[in-house]
């Protein structure tokens, strides 16, 4: 994988990003040369990561979270339940409902990302994702693991599969199985945000 997926501007997100992935590796008493060559990216570049210099794509980070053994999903929530119950109530809801208090955006290489999925879900995921203008998924392709769907809810979206490029407006909805490569962008002024649903966890 190249390093040229990396945007070289730091901003409190990618401080915050850079200083959790450098805790997660030193409680898993990793060296950094361990994590990078794991995550397939230099060394200096997983440095400038973990110090908040540079902001990893979507795809880069989980491959950092696969290095690690850690499950990304802890990227997106807070320890607060949210309004609506307390106490033992809260955490029998919690199988089954994402709060919005209880939601933490993960926000990378101009896109944001909630993760829509109930603790009860170990098959199936959902996320919310909001795509700046000019941003993308990835500069290279991803390989499809399991199902995905997505519709547009706002904007417009370019997305690649294998071989084909389609566009997308809101209301479109797009899906395809595994084993397909894929990759989007939003080439335009304007914000997009779609909807998301994996068979399978991303970032496990």
């Amino acid at each position: 994988m190249s390093d040229s997926s990396l945007i070289v501007v730091a901003d409190q997100d990618d401080e915050a990003l850079g200083a959790q992935l450098r805790e997660m590796r030193l409680q898993k008493k990793l060296r950094l040369r361990e994590v990078a060559e794991g995550a397939g990216i230099s060394m200096s570049m997983l440095s400038q990561i973990e110090r908040g210099i540079s902001s990893p794509s979507i795809r880069m980070l989980r491959n950092i979270c696969h290095a690690l053994g850690v499950d990304g999903a802890s990227f997106f929530s807070s320890a607060g339940t949210g309004a609506g119950a307390s106490g033992e109530k809260a955490a029998a809801h919690a199988q089954f409902v994402v709060r919005a208090a209880a939601q933490r955006p993960l926000k990378v290489h101009g896109i944001t990302k909630y993760r829509l999925t109930p603790a009860a879900c170990s098959e199936v995921e959902g996320f919310l994702i909001e795509i700046g203008p000019g941003a993308m998924s990835d500069l290279n392709f991803v390989l499809q693991a399991g199902d995905k769907l997505g519709y547009v809810l706002t904007g417009r979206l370019r997305l690649f599969v294998d071989d084909m490029e389609i566009m997308l407006e809101a209301g479109d909805a797009y899906g395809f199985p595994s084993g397909h490569r894929y990759r989007w962008e939003n080439g335009w002024e304007s914000p997009s945000s779609i909807l998301v649903v994996n068979t399978r966890h991303f970032y496990v």
